[in-house]
């Protein structure tokens, strides 16, 4: 009879045990798949978000073309100069200039910390230069004369990276030829009042390529979509993807 109590006890224990059991999976599910029509859609990134807004940047070419071709780049960058020298005029000739594109160039200064220059080196100045001629209109001008500088270093044989060609002396000469107010540039120029912007960039740069960061980088920016291009010298494919659906 004592035996059969000591049964009858813990039946009930395991009939409790399991119906709590119960109760706990009910109330507590054990994935969220059970949940999933509770749960609200994550939102596609924006363009700001993966860092390849052009708000506000200069534009190469109609500020209405269907697409755009946005190209992060150093100004001390050997491929960027190369890439300048050799497909830019390509893709100027045969996108920018017909309407099918326009570009726009956000400007990095990694070179710099390769040369420990810590902020203070010829990319970063490179950097300000263009952005106070933007003050003016006059981007892309600075934008031409900087890398038509870098292009002659590499023709001539030399390393273009921290040669000491793109100097204070430099950039204001250059501002003189372009038509700039040099006294307005040059005070632009030594404020340093793009610091803030630059710096962003690099910002921009980490959002859209990670840890991987490389230059020439080109993103073709269509329908509100960005699709980052493989090579940035194939300018076949680079036009077929602004042409494309």
């Amino acid at each position: 009879m004592q035996n059969n109590n000591r049964l009858t006890i813990y039946l009930i224990i395991v009939i409790v045990i399991l119906v709590a059991g119960m109760g706990l999976m009910y109330f507590f599910p054990r994935n969220s798949a059970n949940n999933s029509g509770n749960q609200t859609p994550t939102a596609p990134l924006s363009l700001s978000d993966q860092g390849l807004s052009v708000e506000g940047l200069p534009v190469l070419g109609k500020a209405d073309a269907p697409a755009t071709i946005l190209e992060f780049g150093d100004f001390q960058c050997s491929a960027c100069t190369q890439f300048f020298g050799t497909a830019e005029p390509q893709i100027r000739k045969d996108l920018i200039d017909t309407g099918k594109a326009n570009m726009v160039f956000k400007i990095l200064t990694f070179i710099d910390d390769y040369a420990h220059k810590g902020g203070s080196g010829e990319s970063w100045h490179a950097a300000q230069a263009a952005e106070c001629a933007n003050d003016q209109g006059k981007f892309w001008d600075m934008y031409d004369s900087i890398y038509n500088a870098e292009l002659s270093e590499i023709k001539s044989g030399k390393s273009n990276e921290n040669s000491g060609n793109l100097t204070r002396d430099f950039f204001v000469n250059s501002a003189k030829k372009i038509g700039m107010d040099v006294n307005q540039f040059s005070s632009c120029y030594d404020s340093q009042k793009y610091s803030n912007q630059i710096n962003g960039f690099m910002s921009d740069a980490q959002k859209a390529m990670g840890q991987n960061i490389s230059t020439p980088t080109l993103f073709v920016i269509k329908n509100g979509k960005a699709q980052q291009v493989t090579n940035p010298f194939d300018v076949k494919t680079l036009e077929s993807m602004v042409t494309g659906n």
